[in-house]
């Protein structure tokens, strides 16, 4: 019996031993380490090359930035399209905008908002026509044009001009929305952009913006021409129909510029259609 019994150990043991050589050598093991998500960022930097009469205007001049919001701006003040407090009939100014996207493909939109057109002194060639408006006229006679330019501060042939007139027109606290480019419409070549109709990521684009204190008159100048602003513009102002309405009167507006993602919102548009009324 007790050979019998040993037996019965050692069998047991043999056994044992088989079914931990088999666990030792027939495994297998799968790891993935360092498994990330890393959001995209979209975000839009500003610059502004800025001619006043024909001459550059380093107050409203900057490189690319990408917060207008602070006052980090030209001479530690803030970021202005434009800041002339004496103009004339007559007088005008171009702005080449330039806009860049990090580092995404985006749709961009802008927005222009009349905050404020005041009538401040009245002074007596105002009284002689009549002006008691508590509104001022200047807002109505200062027109603006908007282009796709290609950064050369030139309203050339070719390039898209886009919708303008005076601000006047918004009334105080309207804005105009302009598309730069969203899914269904651009103001820039389709070579330019991407498939969808975006701005490419990390490339710049240029809009010219000029205003004039009365009448534009555009003469666009040849594609690359080698013209600059301070010789042709591309364009004349006439302020010789400006009465003395406007005298003393003063306007706000704000400008602003937004970038969209593209991808995932292949339908965006700028302006969206208006809520039919039920």
């Amino acid at each position: 019996m007790r050979k019998i019994l040993l037996s019965l150990v050692i069998i047991s043991s043999v056994a044992a031993a088989g079914v931990l050589g088999t666990r030792a050598f027939f495994s297998d093991t799968e790891t993935s380490s360092g498994n990330t998500f890393v959001a995209g960022a979209i975000d839009l930097a500003v610059g502004n090359d800025s001619y006043y009469n024909g001459a550059i205007n380093p107050g409203t001049s900057w490189s690319l930035t990408s917060d207008l919001g602070d006052d980090s701006g030209p001479a530690g003040g803030a970021y202005l399209f434009f800041n002339f407090i004496d103009v004339k009939p007559g007088d005008w100014g171009e702005d080449t905008i330039q806009l860049r996207v990090s580092d995404n493909n985006s749709y961009v939109c802008s927005d222009v908002t009349l905050n404020t057109s005041d009538e401040n002194t009245l002074v007596e060639p105002e009284t002689d026509m009549a002006d008691t408006a508590p509104v001022g006229e200047l807002a109505g006679e200062i027109n603006f044009i908007w282009w796709a330019d290609d950064g050369d501060n030139v309203l050339e042939e070719g390039e898209t001009i886009l919708p303008g007139g005076p601000l006047g027109v918004l009334g105080i606290g309207g804005s105009a929305n302009v598309t730069i480019a969203d899914s269904q419409t651009s103001i820039f070549d389709p070579a330019d952009l991407t498939s969808e109709n975006g701005f490419v990521g990390d490339q710049n684009y240029y809009i010219g913006k000029a205003w004039c204190f009365g009448n534009f008159a555009l003469s666009p100048v040849l594609a690359n021409g080698g013209v600059d602003p301070t010789v042709d513009p591309g364009f004349s102002c006439d302020g010789s129909l400006v009465s003395n309405i406007s005298q003393t009167d003063s306007m706000t507006a704000t400008i602003a510029f937004s970038a969209v993602q593209e991808r995932n919102n292949t339908s965006f548009v700028c302006a969206p259609p208006p809520t039919p009324a039920p």
